[in-house]
């Protein structure tokens, strides 16, 4: 399973015709992703038939939010499940970098039927594998998009594998962030996860200001068939 970023329409479009499976909606790439526009979700939803993850992410300050941040993220989740996103990804920490529970536990209240992802704020946190059992209470996460932490993504192939046996197949990891096609197979067959989150590995030059290059989607799709 294939998941790449798309901040554009045409890149949503690429992805699909190429062979992506699935696609995380961001704006703001340079920042990290922030939550992408209304009318981007909508139009996005239209135009393929595979599932759109749609980032919650109101600023790139840090993964600590304000009530009233919360209540933000509240309703943007609601009007991307209303839009037709099969997902959105998600992630509060507090200011000890630890995960946050009781707001989690509130932006997940107006979750309905649709995936979360807890994304990469688990890499911020000191222990990841710790992290992943505490997420494991909250039925509503159903992805965690994760490098193992910090640092390069091969080293943390240890902790990956580690998390994902803590999983216990309950809530599927992504494995993202320094994800190539020279690097993806040892990644995905060490830590026995399934699936593979990209951004610039897909783009011309490796720039995300760059088109995608179909090419390099088909070639990352064959490799974690």
């Amino acid at each position: 399973m294939l998941e790449v970023i798309a901040t554009c329409l045409e890149d949503v479009k690429r992805i699909e015709k190429a062979g992506g499976n699935r696609i995380e909606l961001i704006s703001s790439y340079t920042e990290g992703g922030l939550t992408p526009s209304y009318a981007f979700i909508k139009k996005s939803v239209e135009a393929v038939n595979i599932p759109i993850h749609v980032m919650i992410r109101p600023h790139a300050k840090s993964f600590t939010y304000t009530e009233e941040e919360i209540e933000m993220m509240k309703e943007d989740i609601i009007v991307a499940q209303k839009l037709g996103a099969a997902g959105v990804v998600l992630g509060v920490l507090n200011e000890q970098n630890e995960l946050d529970e009781e707001k989690l536990a509130d932006l997940l209240s107006v979750v309905d039927g649709i995936n979360v992802t807890y994304h990469r704020a688990i890499d911020d946190m000191e222990n990841p594998v710790e992290a992943m059992k505490a997420l494991k209470k909250f039925n509503k996460v159903t992805h965690i998009l994760t490098s193992g932490g910090q640092g390069n993504v091969v080293d943390n192939i240890p902790v990956l594998a580690a998390m994902q046996k803590e999983s216990e197949g309950n809530i599927q990891l992504v494995v993202g962030s320094g994800v190539t096609k020279e690097n993806v197979k040892q990644l995905l067959d060490e830590t026995g996860i399934s699936q593979a989150h990209v951004g610039t590995a897909v783009r011309e030059g490796k720039s995300c200001f760059s088109e995608i290059d179909p090419n390099l989607v088909q070639e990352l799709v064959q490799i974690i068939k």
